[in-house]
């Protein structure tokens, strides 16, 4: 089970100070699918939970929303304000935890989270906080990655954890279901993700100054680790292509 990182400070810190933005560009297909499935109206208001840099909540207050994103990240916090402010779009973004969401009961019309509510130790917590600033016939819309080769590369690569949930159980849809299902209609359906580039070894840069957790990890352990995991993730690599599937939740707030 690959479970929280040891050795690389609080969450905060795992989240913040990666080249995030970068992996985020090739989320592209996937933050359009995302606003196409909440139906968002003018006026709506949406709440982007772990919002990162912002893809999401960009193109939310772009079709028009009245958006709220919140993430534990100052870091990528400063840089979706800046995105936002970049284009004019009015964006309010919060520092704070999706585990404990500083929002009054029902307060949205729709409540999104892009591969990001997902890295949350408290699972059940985290289910209840989407379900309680939610409206009855809001809008629930939530991304996550199963278990797959390229979560299995990190404990090869030598990657050390701690009991924790697993983010990977919300691709399951018994999970999801147990967690969400007495509070939302829910509907499930999986999606494609694939990034290239030129060579391994630029992949390899991609991934690991931009991808907040494991490049936490890589600046916590030693030269000698570092390379030993390097070497197992260019092998992997080798083709130059990182592809996976990903889970798509959609539901209705009963």
């Amino acid at each position: 089970m690959l479970r929280r990182v040891t050795g690389t400070g609080s969450a905060a810190d795992v989240w913040s100070g990666a080249s995030y933005e970068r992996i985020a560009e090739t989320f592209a297909p996937i933050h359009d699918r995302v606003v196409e499935a909440l139906g968002i109206r003018p006026g709506d208001r949406v709440l982007d939970v772990a919002c990162g840099t912002g893809g999401v909540a960009l193109r939310a207050a772009r079709a028009g929303a009245e958006v709220v994103g919140i993430d534990i990240s100052a870091d990528q916090l400063a840089k979706a304000r800046q995105a936002a402010a970049a284009e004019g779009l009015e964006i309010r973004f919060d520092e704070g935890d999706c585990q404990r969401l500083p929002y009054g009961d029902a307060e949205f019309d729709s409540v999104v989270s892009a591969f990001g509510a997902i890295f949350a130790p408290d699972h059940a917590r985290v289910a209840a906080e989407l379900a309680r600033v939610c409206r009855a016939g809001g809008r629930l819309v939530l991304t996550a990655w199963p278990k797959d080769a390229w979560s299995e590369t990190h404990a090869r690569a030598g990657r050390q954890f701690v009991e924790d949930a697993d983010a990977r159980e919300w691709f399951e849809p018994e999970h999801v279901r147990g967690l969400l299902g007495d509070t939302f209609e829910l509907e499930l359906e999986t999606g494609p993700w694939r990034v290239e580039a030129g060579s391994a070894a630029e992949l390899w840069e991609l991934a690991s100054t931009s991808m907040p957790p494991l490049r936490a990890w890589l600046a916590a352990v030693d030269e000698a680790t570092r390379e030993r995991a390097e070497r197992v993730y260019l092998d992997f690599l080798a083709d130059g292509v990182l592809q996976r599937e990903y889970r798509l939740v959609t539901g209705v707030r009963r």
